[in-house]
């Protein structure tokens, strides 16, 4: 059944939930948003409305005299699709996600260029084939580190660690190679071994 419909001009002078109360020519009348104004009216603004026999739908929002954020708002799930396109969000002062839902970028390849970064989770997975890093200077602070490997390579051209308490070590094989010199230092040093203890050099002081 076609319904005929006039279109006036107004201004919206009321909002209770998802209903406008709006002023046109013809009067008053309570409005809602139609499906295809995604722009949110605000109190004050100019719109079109469509009077027609189910009542009044706010088709758009012409004209905002104060400076209030234009806000996009859909009721229900919001899907937009660029088939065979690009999909680009440019904003000057920044661009926020928020929601206290789930956030999930699915992507065949994900890129990040940022002059500064900063990452605060209460908990992190990481599941991948491999991780390749490139920086200047890391520094990292926690209460508790561990780190399980079937193997773990490190080269380096200098190494320093601090412990302020007790290290331990244990494993089945351990060995130390070094080019010029081992030079350990301590108040007391215990070396013990089950089976055999060697000490081979060209000159070899004790005392």
């Amino acid at each position: 059944m076609e319904t005929l419909a006039t279109q006036e001009v107004g201004a919206v002078i009321g909002a209770m939930g998802r209903t406008f109360q709006v002023r046109v020519g013809s009067g008053d009348y309570a409005a809602k948003r139609a499906v295809s104004c995604l722009v949110e009216p605000e109190l004050g603004d100019r719109v079109l409305v469509a009077l027609h026999d189910g009542g009044c739908h706010v088709l758009a929002v012409l004209d905002r005299e104060r400076e209030a954020p234009t806000r996009l708002v859909a009721e229900g799930d919001l899907q937009v699709s660029t088939p065979g396109g690009r999909f680009t969000i440019t904003a000057e002062e920044g661009v926020r996600i928020v929601t206290p839902a789930e956030a999930a970028v699915a992507a065949g390849k994900v890129r990040v260029a940022a002059d500064e970064g900063s990452l605060a989770l209460g908990a992190l997975t990481y599941v991948g084939e491999q991780l390749v890093a490139q920086v200047s200077r890391v520094k990292t602070v926690a209460r508790s580190v561990e780190s399980v490997a079937d193997r773990w390579v490190q080269r380096l051209d200098r190494a320093y660690r601090f412990i302020a308490e007790s290290e331990q070590v244990r494993t089945q094989y351990y060995e130390v190679k070094a080019k010029a010199a081992v030079n350990i230092k301590a108040e007391a040093t215990l070396v013990s071994s089950g089976e055999l203890t060697k000490i081979d050099g060209g000159q070899i002081h004790l005392g």
